[in-house]
């Protein structure tokens, strides 16, 4: 049986983009639907929430954060958590996420807006940035500053990944959840610095699957 997978998908979201790496890792091929940031109407009528990313997998839907355990449980292999590395596989995409993904956001938010498709998306969440994290004008002339606190966080991944292909040794949600936390840098157009090349390496490789 070939099933039907679907996932509602936001670039700018670092959860969307993680879950993505994760499914090509699974080999699962899947159709990827916009979800617009200003209306999630569709999202709502199918599943009851308005949160991506969503998976949904023969009909049923799947939240952000049941997504990697259900994803072992329907392709057991190549597994996203290593056996006997599992707290530490799920500690270590938790730091891409909460951590490592902030400091990365406020490096990119003010370029941000240019990955959205219309006006609309791009007016609110300008809007919602601003009532979240102060003053457009000010975090645009922050930016050098956040941009400079950021290396800090690519020199800690570089060490994770430095003389190593995957974090934990093979490919786990500790690297999809670290790539995540590293994609909105990706997705306005940055590139990873030079001076960071095991980590550009590790990109690659992600990005690869």
């Amino acid at each position: 049986m070939t099933e039907r997978v679907e996932l509602y998908f936001l670039p700018p979201s670092h959860y969307c983009v993680s879950v993505e790496r994760m499914l090509a890792f699974k080999g699962i091929r899947f159709k990827t639907i916009y979800a617009p940031y200003n209306d999630r109407q569709e999202l709502l009528r199918r599943t009851g929430q308005d949160y991506v990313p969503t998976l949904i997998w023969n009909g049923k839907a799947v939240t952000w954060q049941a997504i990697p355990g259900f994803l072992d449980q329907v392709r057991p292999e190549p597994p996203l958590l290593p056996p006997g590395q599992e707290g530490l596989a799920r500690s270590l995409e938790n730091w891409g996420h909460q951590v490592l993904e902030e400091r990365v956001w406020r490096a990119v938010v003010t370029q941000m807006p240019k990955s959205f498709k219309n006006a609309g998306e791009r007016w609110i969440f300008e809007e919602m940035q601003t009532r979240a994290r102060g003053p457009w004008h000010i975090l645009q002339a922050r930016r050098p500053e956040f941009v400079r606190d950021l290396q800090e966080y690519f020199g800690l991944v570089e060490e994770m990944v430095r003389d190593r292909e995957w974090i934990l040794g093979t490919p786990s949600l500790a690297d999809f959840g670290i790539y995540g936390g590293l994609s909105p840098w990706l997705t306005v157009g940055e590139k990873i610095p030079a001076r960071y090349p095991s980590l550009r390496s590790w990109v690659g490789r992600v990005r690869a699957f």
